[in-house]
């Protein structure tokens, strides 16, 4: 898609425009293990413009976190088995990322799986959300709100399949995880995206992209314009482009030494020379 085209995709900002109307968006994820994984994906969000970010974790990941990023809005509790109530607790949130660093667990896997069922305004679902969808895909109905972004070996875990078969078929793998699914963003080289029978492929971005984070920071860049008011196929082609060409900026001083920090801080600078018409 061409700059022009992409541009087209922006959510508007007008002059009387508050942080509320940018678009309220909540991820839940992180681990002890995995505590900085929500936090690159708030910052990917915040970095798209998002107005309200609000990350859902683990005491420890949000007190990490909030000493990072003190523009998030903190809610945690250490027992993932009520993350539900919590989530549905939310006001006005209008589009939830699950899955950012949240680790493989039982309580994951039945709090992924009730909130594919019951949240009810758009959703993205990444990282070891995916495989908690795996695990319970028999029980759940696809959803056009929906973006699921996994990388091959997570594709083939959906599928039941290997991380070689997808790579054999790239293009008939998306389109049948999303015939199952919704939305889906198949992340690598080329990032393919197929929705309701649209289709996409993503010519920006390279080696640089492909960095610990760099799909947490991805998530959040496409959560924010699922929450600005974006379908899911927009959302996901506008996200990917933003996040492969801030990889692209970034190559031109090199491909080695990227941190997915580096990725999030630089879309704001593709957004504004996308506005510009640059």
């Amino acid at each position: 898609m061409k700059a022009e085209e992409l541009k087209k995709l922006l959510p508007p900002r007008p002059d009387d425009m508050h942080k509320g109307n940018r678009g309220r968006l909540l991820i839940a994820g992180g681990s002890l293990r995995y505590p900085g994984a929500p936090a690159l994906s708030a910052l990917g969000a915040l970095r798209s413009g998002a107005g309200v970010v609000t990350l859902l974790s683990l005491q420890s990941v949000c007190a990490l976190c909030a000493s990072r990023l003190p523009e998030v809005i903190y809610c945690f509790d250490d027992d993932a088995f009520r993350w539900k109530e919590l989530a549905l607790s939310q006001k006005n949130i209008d589009a939830l990322v699950i899955g950012p660093g949240l680790d493989r667990s039982v309580a994951a896997e039945i709090f992924t799986s009730r909130m594919w069922r019951e949240w009810p305004v758009k959703i993205l679902v990444d990282g070891d959300g995916l495989n908690a969808l795996a695990s319970s895909k028999d029980n759940l109905k696809s959803r056009t709100d929906a973006v699921l972004t996994p990388h091959e070996g997570e594709a083939g875990r959906l599928l039941g399949v290997s991380a070689e078969d997808i790579r054999a078929d790239r293009p008939g793998a998306v389109r049948e995880l999303s015939e199952r699914w919704g939305c889906v963003v198949l992340k690598g080289h080329n990032t393919l995206i197929a929705s309701g029978g649209k289709f996409a492929e993503i010519p920006y971005g390279g080696p640089e992209l492909s960095v610990p984070g760099s799909g947490d920071v991805l998530s959040g860049c496409i959560g924010a314009f699922l929450a600005g008011g974006l379908d899911a196929f927009d959302a996901a082609v506008l996200g990917a482009s933003v996040h492969g060409i801030a990889g692209g900026l970034l190559a031109r001083e090199g491909v080695d030494g990227v941190l997915a920090s580096d990725i999030a801080n630089t879309l704001r600078k593709v957004i504004h020379g996308l506005r510009a018409g640059k």
